[in-house]
């Protein structure tokens, strides 16, 4: 009897696993594969890390390389930020040798990292819908880039130039600002197209387009500053010298676009720390200043990312069901609340029914 209840746990146990492992076995690894000989076929199975034949870890595998990108993203390796190559710092080099980040990548192909720790399936469809939003905003904030260029150029209403040099400015900025609102839409589509096409059979796909989709980025950031800077030589264009209705426009331009900033500079701070301590200080300084140019910002976002460096690195962990060693050493150390190595349900199971 004892016998029989322990084949039937077994199988059950078998059926848990094939669906847990579904989605590395099947769609296969974001990284590396191993084949193995079977049925008189080749099977794709993942390499195995640490002897845990039912652990899929290529993922795991990167994050113990101390040189891949998730180990750096995770800032799990000992670089520092703000090296000089050639010992003759710029001035840029020394600004943000002022605001240093210890470990931080310097890249906006960081914001793509926790993708690449996702399951497949969500991979995929997440990159899909990345594309789709850039390409549809791109598309339909061209509208406003072009409205606001109609409304503040002299040649829309064919004023006189008696501000010249404000307006040779402001089609300068309104020209830069409607190319990379075109190519913002351009791309957009490009990465919408490839990755409905793509994503779902590559398996590094994450890992290919993050140029793309970190210049789409840019494209949108680059984008919003031009269309303020141009909204703002606009209402200059056309209302002064009625200075009282210039400066009430100013002032309301001034508090949407903080109001706006510092809403997101929250978000970013709060729900994605470890992606923004990971962006260059361009970036930073544009999405929010106050969590660079304060000390009190700088500490909030170093605790923040590394707050979710341990998050994601555990997650990895979990979704494959291992320990992490160095949390398990650091688990044996202390009893603090959330300090013990987590091991998920399906392996529990396995190593019951093993």
């Amino acid at each position: 009897m004892a016998v029989s209840t322990r084949r039937i746990l077994h199988g059950a146990i078998t059926d848990i696993t094939n669906n847990i492992n579904l989605e590395d076995e099947l769609h296969c690894d974001t990284f590396s594969h191993a084949f193995i000989e079977g049925g008189g076929h080749d099977t794709r199975r993942p390499s195995l890390v640490r002897n845990n034949p039912f652990a899929s870890t290529a993922v795991l595998n990167r994050l113990n390389d101390q040189g891949s990108i998730l180990s750096k993203f995770l800032l799990a390796t000992d670089e520092k930020g703000c090296d000089d190559r050639d010992g003759k710092p710029s001035c840029w080099s020394r600004l943000k040798a002022c605001f240093a980040s210890p470990g931080s990548m310097d890249s906006m192909d960081a914001c793509w990292c926790s993708l690449m720790l996702e399951p497949m399936e969500s991979r995929s469809v997440r990159v899909i819908m990345l594309g789709e939003a850039y390409a549809l905003f791109g598309a339909l904030f061209l509208n406003c880039t072009w409205i606001l260029y109609e409304y503040g150029s002299v040649k829309g209403y064919g004023d006189t130039d008696e501000d010249a040099l404000v307006n040779h400015v402001f089609e300068a900025v309104m020209a830069l600002a409607i190319m990379c609102n075109t190519f913002l839409a351009l791309n957009g589509m490009t990465l919408w197209v490839l990755s409905i096409l793509q994503s779902e059979s590559s398996q590094q796909w994450v890992f290919t387009v993050r140029g793309m989709l970190s210049l789409c980025l840019n494209l949108v950031t680059i984008t919003v500053v031009l269309d303020f800077i141009g909204m703002v030589l606009a209402v200059y264009s056309n209302l002064s010298p009625r200075w009282p209705e210039t400066i009430i426009c100013f002032a309301v331009a001034a508090v949407l676009y903080i109001s706006w900033q510092q809403a997101a500079g929250e978000i970013l701070m709060k729900a994605i720390p470890l992606e923004f301590y990971h962006t260059p200080l361009w970036n930073q300084l544009v999405s929010n200043p106050a969590a660079v140019l304060t000390k009190k910002g700088r500490q909030e976002l170093q605790t923040g990312a590394r707050a979710r460096a341990e998050e994601l690195k555990q997650r990895a962990y979990q979704r494959r069901g291992i320990f992490d060693q160095n949390q398990t050493r650091r688990g044996a150390d202390g009893d603090a609340e959330g300090q013990y190595p987590y091991l998920s349900i399906g392996a529990l199971l396995r190593g019951a029914a093993s």
